[in-house]
């Protein structure tokens, strides 16, 4: 069977903690992972180009996306706010949008966590502190019959790991949900009605260790209260063996396909 290629560009919103960088790598190398073992099930080849929009502030050229040269922009998780206004998280704004209203037939746009709440942003919609606090390890989301409908699964739920106390709270017009967690994260998952945009609150790059190094160090730094914290490391240790991220990142490769 022949393969098939797709050319990404991964706009990169921050740098893991060393502890993680050392194991898993960067955001580069934890997306290559777990889209690439996603591609080699469905005989595709997949070519990466990198951007620091952070530090660099590096962007894809809107000549190159408007030519077509990408098949998908990623959009990486954060430990900023995507809520707050800092010159680079407005310069970020001000590129998704300006894809999301001229390059509609020219590229898709796949938002993990950060990547997600700037993109529904970017289209209008609200995010910022969730009141019902940390979502935190492995959580179970619930596709609603749209996201059954969407991913064409009979699927009721997904095992996907989290790190966040953001969400967002209102969507913007022309989009929808297709998933959600009980009692804290109402639009975990999101397509706009237009076919270009797909955005998921969790990470589903992130692996069982990247997680359970996560939560120890920022417990033991005092960024996640102690019990909250041991909480969700006992309930990862008691986690299905197989998490869907590598499940998730197929389904993003046959929207960025369609």
């Amino acid at each position: 069977m022949a393969q098939t290629k797709l050319h990404l560009a991964l706009l990169i919103n921050d740098t893991p903690m060393p502890q993680v960088l050392v194991k898993a790598g960067d955001y580069l190398r934890q997306f290559q992972t777990v889209f690439e073992k996603a591609a080699d099930r469905q005989h595709l080849a997949l070519t990466w180009d990198a951007f620091d929009v952070v530090n660099k502030q590096e962007y894809p050229s809107l000549d190159a996306v408007a030519s077509g040269k990408y098949d998908a922009i990623l959009l990486t998780g954060s430990k900023y706010n995507a809520h707050d206004n800092d010159a680079w998280i407005l310069k970020l704004l001000n590129f998704v949008k300006q894809v999301q209203t001229d390059h509609i037939d020219k590229t898709k746009l796949v938002g993990i966590c950060f990547g997600h709440q700037i993109m529904l942003r970017a289209a209008g919609g609200v995010t910022g502190r969730n009141t019902a606090g940390w979502e935190l390890g492995w959580i179970q989301v619930e596709l609603n019959q749209a996201g059954q409908s969407f991913f064409k699964t009979g699927k009721q739920n997904i095992n996907i790991h989290q790190f966040h106390q953001d969400h967002v709270s209102v969507l913007p017009a022309g989009y929808r949900s297709l998933a959600f967690t009980t009692d804290n994260t109402p639009n975990h998952v999101t397509v706009s009605d237009n076919g270009q945009c797909l955005t998921i609150q969790g990470h589903p790059e992130f692996s069982r260790d990247t997680m359970r190094t996560m939560l120890t160090v920022r417990r033991d730094t005092g960024v996640l209260q102690k019990d909250v914290a041991n909480e969700a490391l006992e309930r990862l240790e008691n986690a299905p063996s197989e998490m869907e991220g590598v499940w998730f990142a197929e389904r993003a490769l046959d929207f960025i396909r369609n």
